[in-house]
Parts: C-alpha cells; structure tokens; sequence
C-alpha cells in the first residue's frame, strides 16, 4: 500500500489498497495536507510518529523506516468494528537533480499475520514475502552486484546493477546461467571453488572476469556466504565486486617494479666496475677519464631516485612548487649547457632564445626541459643535432625540442605521458624509468600549461610545452549577435541557406575554453534550431586533451538532445588535437552522425547532403 506526497506534505494520490484498507475515496484526500486528513495520534511519542519521520526525510533526504505501527483499520466484513493490524511503514523521498525533494512516497506493508503467526508453513511463507520485498529494495541500493542462489547453488536473484552490467534483464541472467559471463580462462577455478563451497557449506571467493555489455571483460571479486538456520542451509547471499582498477594498478606496480630494478641495477653495476678500474690503474689520463665515467652514472642514478620520489610526491599531494620571477632565456640557456655536458656524441643548438621574465618554480619548469632533452638525446642513439627553440605566440611561452631519431609510432603518442609507460617497453631498449615525461605533465599543469608532440617512425620527433604568461583565463566576447559569436578561442556564424552553424576553433585551447565554446555553440543551436555543426579545428594549436572526455561524455549527449543530428569534424594539423578529438567521439554515447574530414570542401558537401 502506498500514499504519495508531495515536498510540502499534500497528499498526491494513493494506490488503491491503501483506499480501500483505509475505507477512504481518492477525491476526499487528494490535494489535502495530509495531518489534516490523519491527526497525529496524541498518544504516540513526537519522536516515533509521523511528523518526526517526514522531517527526518525532508531534512536529510534519505529514506526513513517507522518502528512497527498497531492501528485500528475498517472491518470491511463488519462496517461497525475497526481491526488492528500491524504495519510496517517507510518513507522514501525522491529527488530532482538537484538534490532537492520533490515527493514522498510512503510505503505501508500489512504485517499483521507475520506478528502473530507462530508456526507452520503459513508464517513461513508470509516471512519469506515480506523480507523479500526489504531485501530487493535494500539490494537494488548497492553499488556492487548482488545475487542470492538456493542451497542448491541455482542463481534465484539478481540485482538492477547486475542487469545494468550485463545489458540482460533478470529473466534472462537466470536462463542464461553466470558461468556465460565468466571469461573461459577463468571458469574452471570457478566452478570447482563453487562447488567445493555448495558441498562443505563454507564461503565462496574467486576473483574471476566477467564479460560486461559492451564486450569487454573487466576483473570481479566474487564472495558469497551461506545463510544457515536451524542447521539447514536455507539460501546463498552473493555479491560482486568491481576490482578492475586495482588489477589494473597491480599490473603497472610490477611493471614498474621490474623496469625499476633493472634501470636502478645498471648505473650502480658500471659504477661497481669503474670504481674497480681506477683502483687498478696508475695510469692518471686514464684514471681521470674512469672518474669522469663514473660520475656521469651517479648522475644518471641520482636522476632515476629524483624521478622515483617525484612520483611519490606527486601522488600524496605533496609536490611544492616556489612561484618567483626568473629570467626564462638564462634557464633555457643553462639547461641547454648542462644536457650537452653529458651528452658528448650529440649537438644540442639553441636556435632562438626568447627574452622575457617568467613568473613560476624556476626548478621545476628546467627539470620539464631537462626531460624533453633528455629524451631527444634517448631517442637519438646515433648522436647528431638536437634543435631548441623558443618564442612568445598568443601570450605563451613557447618552447620546442626536435631530434631526427628514431620517431615514435603514431599509436604510442596518446599514451606516451601515460605514467610509468615509455616506448618499446617490453625491450628495455632505452634507458629511463618512463615517469619523466609524467612528472613533467603535472608541472606544466600546475603552471596551466599544456605539452604535445609530433612525430614520425624512423624521422625524429619534436616535443613542445607552452606556459601561458597570464595565469587569468577569459573568453569575453569580441562580437555577440543572435546569429555571429567571436571570442578569442572560437568563431561561430549562423549559416541560413543550410540552417547550420559555422564553427572556427583558434589558437590555444584548455578545459575552460572548450567548455565556454561548447555551451556558446549550444545555445546558438538551440536559438537558431539547427541539426547540423561544421566544426573547424585547422586552426587549433597544441591540444586540448584535458576537455576530450567532458566533450564525449557531456557536451555531445546535451547537445544532441538540443537537435544536433550531422557533426562534420575538420581535423586540426596537430596529431594530438586529432587524438583528442577521436576520443571525445569514441566515447560519446547517442545518435548523433559525426565524420571526420582534412578537406574543408569535402566537409561542407558531405554536411550540405544531409
């Protein structure tokens, strides 16, 4: 029985065996508040009636559960008496996406024969009713996926996450049966873990990959325990819990743990045996030469344990930064010096030096381009030239290092400042533990700067970072009308012949700026009701990855919602702006048709076809 009201306490409606157990009409409760329908009872304590329930709701938007309620209801076989009867009532707010409560529905359950039942098959079926329907709501809350089984070890139950999970409904899960979701590689541990736990009655564990909707496998933790009563096992309580994350993180801890010890192991090894040599030799050009060797791999090992406690700082939250005007060209200068002093068989040339203060943690930033040169001398094993270059574009500092080496594969750059990923990681080809490139990401984030890269196999690669001289970020509008919309970041026009918007993205981009560009384009969809956007990046600089998941996840469900049904994507020149905009399109979810073109022309016909 049920009676839903609204956020102010007036009665909504109510189901019809609530009616007719309280011998009530619809239209004499509906719209009333609901205590001047049903007074509170004087005898019952403030604290466990109504009232206090309803605010206990209200006030913390949770579901409140009354402790078991005796009232005196209409004998529908004799109008003249009243019956008692025993109720079990809770009240369940539901909210709007704000957070705020928008009705109440109060469930009562008739307990009556549960209360006064003793024995028999009749309590025992009663009992099993009424926890049934407690246990599904109290299930149904969890994150995690639940699921009970007979003693039998037949799966009877299952939660809505596991028919969120799976993408079957709960029909079908039990028809289909768990173990055609267990990755084959996984089943028979399983299944013998299953049925040692049916035959001994002892918990069951198994961590084990579970074949989710979209196709992909992802690592569980499976328990179930058994519930006994009276020394007979009446049912099994199952749940399973998402662990693919932690598996994840425990793959990359030991790989990280191998590189770890064999890069650790080879600079402690040549030190070992030069120091070996120089106590051997009475020859001093040798001996000088030896010394100099062996520094240059405490170097290479202090470099290794800096990178390591980096990371652990940065991962406790922990990394200090010391904001101080410094010169940038000098920093440029002297770092460019200290990289050539340990790297003899390569020509670092500092191209152009740009000539400006910069405000930001001096150390941090030349241990950035300590590790863009380091690597273009990694990834240079046959020496030759390294060019540096730096100037001022757009109100950024930008800096640029290019090698002619050994080029990196186009599906290694999206992952390449991955923490604890470097190329050719199996190999051990190069030297390095791979975190530099990631301890340098989050300083440049910390300076609102950006990095990306360009490179092709067997030509060489050039890394860039860009440091924004004003740590303010604005897009204030140079030109807004109903149908034209112009800021620094973006150009929008509304196209009339093709009932389409115009877009032009310039310059720079961070989350801020695709964010304000994304929401202008929305409302000037909605404004001019169009269906279709040709969206122009060739004039995008460096990449704007961190906006790649709020573009797919957010923008593009809302926008379509707006309308939005043909998307023609004009690539920007830059790999990683491409790779940003692919990944905001994989994982976008919905209806809308989005095309990727490097010809504008090939762009607008295919859009003007729709």
């Amino acid at each position: 029985m049920y009676l839903v009201l609204s956020a102010e306490l007036i009665i909504l409606t109510a189901s019809d065996s609530y009616l007719k157990a309280k011998a009530l009409n619809r239209a004499e409760i509906t719209g009333r508040f609901i205590f001047d329908v049903f007074p509170p009872d004087p005898a019952v304590p403030y604290e466990l009636g109504f009232a206090a329930s309803l605010q206990e709701v209200l006030s913390t938007g949770k579901p409140h559960q009354l402790p078991l309620i005796r009232q005196e209801l209409p004998d529908s076989g004799n109008k003249t008496h009243n019956r008692q009867r025993y109720m079990d009532i809770t009240h369940t707010p539901f909210a709007d996406e704000e957070g705020e409560v928008q009705y109440i529905v109060q469930h009562s359950f008739d307990v009556t024969d549960l209360v006064r039942a003793k024995k028999g098959v009749e309590q025992r079926e009663k009992e099993l009713w009424a926890s049934e329907k407690h246990l599904g709501f109290l299930l149904n809350a969890m994150p995690q996926q639940v699921w009970t089984a007979t003693a039998e070890g037949v799966i009877n139950y299952v939660n809505q996450i596991c028919c969120f999970d799976f993408g079957k409904n709960a029909a079908e899960l039990k028809e289909l049966g768990w173990e055609s979701f267990v990755h084959p590689e996984d089943l028979p541990g399983c299944v013998k873990a299953w049925k040692k736990a049916l035959q001994t009655q002892v918990e069951y564990m198994v961590e084990f990959r579970l074949l989710m909707w979209d196709g992909a496998y992802k690592w569980f933790l499976g328990k179930a325990i058994p519930l006994i009563e009276n020394g007979t096992l009446r049912l099994w309580m199952g749940t399973n819990t998402n662990i693919d994350l932690q598996k994840s993180n425990e793959q990359k801890k030991d790989e990280f743990l191998s590189i770890a010890s064999h890069e650790l192991k080879t600079p402690l090894t040549t030190i070992k045996a030069f120091n070996q040599l120089m106590k051997k030799t009475n020859d001093m050009g040798k001996l000088q030469g030896f010394v100099e060797k062996s520094a240059a791999n405490i170097f290479r090992l202090e470099k290794l344990i800096s990178d390591l406690l980096d990371v652990t700082k940065i991962n406790a939250g922990k990394m200090t930064y010391s904001m101080t005007e410094f010169d940038f060209g000098q920093m440029l200068e002297e770092s460019v010096e200290s990289v050539q002093y340990i790297s003899p068989d390569h020509e670092l040339v500092l191209q152009e030096k740009v000539e400006v203060n910069y405000t930001g943690d001096r150390f941090r930033i030349e241990q950035v381009l300590n590790n863009f040169l380091s690597n273009a001398v990694k990834y240079s094993p046959g020496g030759g030239k390294v060019l540096i270059n730096s100037r001022l574009q757009q109100g950024n500092v930008m800096v640029s290092v290019q090698d002619f080496g050994i080029g990196i594969a186009s599906n290694d750059l999206q992952r390449l400042f991955e923490r604890y990923y470097r190329v050719d990681n199996s190999a051990l080809r190069f030297e390095g533990l791979g975190l530099g490139l990631f301890i340098s990401s989050e300083i440049l984030k910390r300076h609102q700067g950006s990095f990306w890269l360009e490179s092709r196999l067997g030509e060489g690669s050039t890394f860039y970072f860009r440091l924004p001289l004003s740590k303010t970020r604005s897009s204030k509008p140079i030109i807004q009308k109903p149908l034209y919309y112009k800021d620094d970041h973006i150009t929008i026009a509304y196209h009339q012949e093709h009932r389409r918007l115009d877009v032009d993205w310039t310059g720079f981009q961070s989350f801020e700026s695709v964010q304000h560009g994304g929401m202008k384009l929305l409302e000037m969809l909605k404004d001019n009701q169009c269906s279709k956007i040709l969206n122009d990046n060739r004039n995008v600089l460096g990449t704007w990855s961190e906006a790649a998941e709020w573009t797919g996840e957010v923008w593009f469900p809302m926008i379509e919602k707006a309308g939005l049904k043909y998307f023609a994507w004009i690539y920007s020149p830059s790999m990683f702006s491409r790779l940003s905009a692919k990944k905001s399109v994989d994982i976008a979810v919905g209806n809308v048709v989005t095309q990727f073109f490097t010809d504008p022309d090939f762009a607008e016909d295919w859009l003007n076809s729709k």
